[in-house]
Order: structure tokens, then C-alpha cells, then sequence
């Protein structure tokens, strides 16, 4: 079924109407909009909302006429000659002789008091805009909408502005910045996994996660390092991502390097230090050097500063992932051999004294763990880091998760280290 504030072919016009609509069916919305945007109280006299259009005209133009005649994408005004004109960019640039028409436009039609808004994804330093235009990004639009809870046509808007960025990812018309921003994960049983869903709040995840600075200096994140080249598995109960290292910039091969990867289940949420497969020799040869005798202080050091970061996250496991797979071809979903997933916990022996529900010690997992690794005849890779489960970690729908996260790829910083690091010098 087709959306509501779907008219429009482009979606530069899709996501106007919906603003648009939103503000002409809810006053009390419209005049708080009015004073988010400007900062000054809307005029006293009856505001009226139009696009596509002039006001006064009955109807609106045709979307190519509309860029041929250069009107305002959005149009209020009020009976004391003040208006405030809306030009919405997605992907095409925001331009100031664009901006300068709309003004006269508006001039002619008599109005004294022009303010024109911007809305864009993201805004260039570049541009000149002139006195009078106010440059709002839609991530700006999208919080301030969020937080219009009285307003059923805000919560309107916010659902189709996460609607229509889905499409527009999928659709590679979204090429810089974003509509929404990342504000939780909420699939559970009200809310069914969806694929291109999962894919948006990823994007918007590591997005996120890319301008920490905590990461960039403790971990060396390549802040402008590329994921995926292309995130496939439209048919899967997951999807996943990651951020590079500095010291993996420039390689071909992502899984020539550990990375931090990020990942969306169906029931959870998976944050880890990935060792793929493909490391450099001198990467594993570190790694495993040591034995038995420098892995299982390794892991025992990563269970303390796992534990630290994951106090107070109920639900939250810190989790160690073993997978044998291969591929039938390159872009095909893996076929998995083997998988061997287990709660860190059970490595080391914990108080049991507090409850008879604390994880159990059972070794045999992390020995097996290392027996794999040093005796690799497969296509063998492990990820070290915690799951979220959606059902028992109310957490992960909060914004505040992507702190979770960080600390986690944090608290795994001895594996970075031991195997790039020291791996480095010994090369």
C-alpha cells in the first residue's frame, strides 16, 4: 500500500509533503516549528501552509515545472506580509542563486519579512547563503520531531522519515549524511526483524561510532576507513559491519586485519573484535606463540575489562565466537561448518558463593577455543566481544547503547594490541 506522504516522485518532494502535511494538520505543531526554527514567537495573525505553489493558487504545479519556475519547495505564511519559505536538498547541492529566486518570488507576491530554512543532510561550509536563510540539517528536523510527543502527525513524520531513508539507502540515493539518527534498536515481538531496517540503524550505528575519539586513540579507528563494499543477506536473520583500523588502511583485503564489527540479529546485538581467517602470518604467529600460557591470561584479561564495561547492562554476556565456513561463491551467504559460542565466564572459575544462577566454569570451551586456532585446517575465524540480547537488555533501545559498544571494542584493546601491534614489530 502506498504511504500516506508518498505523492511525489522525487523524495526531495516526498519529504517536504510530509513536513509539509504534518504542519498544516496540527497548528500548535506548526507554531512551535515556527520558533524552533527562527528562535522568535510565530505572528499573531492565521498562518497558512502551502506547496508546490504560490499562495493564493488553488492548486499545485507539476514537480518538473516546479523546478522550472523555481518555487519554494514549502511556502508559510501569515496576513502580515511575513513568511518563511522551506527548500529541501537530499542530493542535489544547496545553491544561493536558488535561494536568492525564492526570495524574490516572494517578493513580488508583496511579502516584507522573508526568512528561508534549508533543510539538507549535510551542510557545506562552502556555500554562501546569505543573511536571512537558516540551514537546518534533517537529523536536526528528526530530533526536534521526536521530542513533539503530543503531536500524533510529529510521530507521523519521524516513522516516515525512517520509512523513506530505507528505501533511499537500499536505492544508493542517500549517498552523505542522513535523514534520522540512531536512537535504539526496539525489534522484539511487537516489532519483527526487517531486514532493510536492521540495515538503516546500522548505517546510522556506525556512523555514529566513527566520530568517537575515544576509538580513533586508544584502538587507532580509521575514522574514514570503508565497511563492507556491499552488505548483502536481504534473506538473512542478520546483518553486519565494521569500522578498520588505521593500520589497515590502504589494504585490499579487510581480513588481513583484525576489525570491530558490529552486528544485528533477529533476537540481538553483537559487538566484537573480529581475528578473521585471512590475518597476516605474522598476525596469527603472535596470537598463538605463546601457548597455553600467554592465551589464557589473554582471555582472562579480556573477561576483567569485559566485566568492567558491562556493569550495570542487564542481560549484556561477554561472548566468544568460533566459526568454520565457506563460501560457494563470493557473494553468497556462507555455509557454516562449524560454530562454537560460549559466555567468557565459564573460562575461569568465578564466585559461586552469591547465587546458585552464575555461569558455571567449564574450560573445555576456551581450550577447545585455542586447540582450533593453533591446529587450523579451515577457513577459521574468532570474534571476542558481548552480545545484547533484545529480550533481557532493555538497554539496546536507548541511544546509549552505542556507548556499550564502544566500551566494548574498548575492553578487547589487549587482542588489538598483542596481534597487530606486537605482530608489527615482529615482522
Amino acid at each position: 500500500m502506498r504511504h500516506l506522504f508518498d505523492q511525489y516522485n522525487q523524495p526531495e518532494n516526498r519529504l517536504t509533503h510530509a513536513l509539509v502535511s504534518s504542519l498544516a494538520n496540527d497548528p500548535a505543531l506548526l507554531k512551535k516549528f515556527i520558533q524552533w526554527v527562527t528562535g522568535q514567537e510565530p505572528p499573531l495573525s492565521q498562518l497558512f501552509v502551502v506547496e508546490q505553489t504560490l499562495p493564493g493558487q488553488e492548486e499545485p504545479v507539476q514537480e518538473d515545472e516546479t523546478r522550472r519556475r523555481g518555487l519554494p519547495d514549502g511556502w508559510i505564511y501569515g496576513e502580515e506580509n511575513w513568511c518563511l519559505l522551506i527548500e529541501s536538498k537530499i542530493q542535489s547541492p544547496l545553491r544561493r542563486d536558488q535561494l536568492d529566486r525564492h526570495r524574490v518570488t516572494a517578493l513580488k507576491r508583496g511579502f516584507e519579512q522573508i526568512l528561508l530554512l534549508a533543510l539538507v543532510p549535510n551542510p557545506s561550509e562552502e556555500v554562501d547563503l546569505g543573511n536571512s536563510v537558516i540551514l537546518r540539517k534533517w537529523t536536526d528536523l528528526y530530533l526536534w520531531m521526536s521530542q513533539q510527543t503530543e503531536s500524533e502527525w510529529a510521530g507521523r513524520l519521524t516513522s516516515y522519515m525512517q520509512v523513506l531513508e530505507q528505501k533511499l539507502v537500499l536505492q544508493n540515493y542517500l549517498r552523505e549524511g542522513t535523514l534520522t539518527v540512531f536512537d535504539g534498536i526496539r525489534f522484539g515481538k511487537d516489532n519483527p526483524y526487517s531486514y532493510i531496517e536492521a540495515k538503516r540503524l546500522l548505517r546510522l550505528a556506525l556512523d555514529e561510532l566513527r566520530k568517537r575519539g575515544d576509538l580513533q586513540e586508544q584502538l587507532r579507528m580509521d575514522s574514514v576507513g570503508e565497511g563492507r563494499p556491499a552488505i548483502t543477506g536481504r534473506e538473512s536473520t542478520r546483518i553486519w559491519d565494521f569500522l578498520r583500523l588505521e593500520q589497515a588502511r590502504g589494504i585490499k583485503n579487510f581480513t588481513e586485519f583484525p576489525h570491530l564489527t558490529l552486528s544485528i540479529h533477529d533476537d540481538q546485538l553483537i559487538a566484537a573484535v573480529t581475528v578473521p581467517n585471512g590475518i597476516r602470518r605474522e598476525f596469527r604467529r603472535n596470537l598463538l606463540a605463546g601457548g597455553h600460557d600467554q592465551f589464557y591470561p589473554l582471555f582472562e584479561a579480556l573477561l576483567g575489562n569485559l566485566t568492567k564495561a558491562l556493569k550495570g547492562i542487564a542481560g549484556a554476556v561477554p561472548w566468544v565466537e568460533v566459526l568454520q565456513r565457506r563460501y560457494p561463491s563470493q557473494r553468497s551467504e556462507p555455509i557454516i561448518d562449524a560454530k562454537l559460542q560460549f559466555d567468557l565466564r565459564t573460562a575461569f572459575h568465578g564466585d559461586q558463593s552469591a547465587s546458585e544462577n552464575l555461569v558455571k566454569h567449564q574450560e573445555q570451551w576456551l581450550g577447545a577455543t585455542y586447540e582450533a586456532l593453533s591446529k587450523r585446517n579451515s577457513n577459521l575465524q574468532v570474534a571476542v566481544g558481548a552480545v545484547f540480547p533484545f529480550d533481557r537488555c532493555p538497554d539496546v533501545r536507548k541511544p546509549e547503547i552505542l556507548n556499550h559498544v564502544a566500551n566494548v571494542w574498548l575492553a578487547c584493546k589487549p587482542l588489538i594490541d598483542l596481534v597487530v601491534e606486537h605482530g608489527k614489530a615482529s615482522a
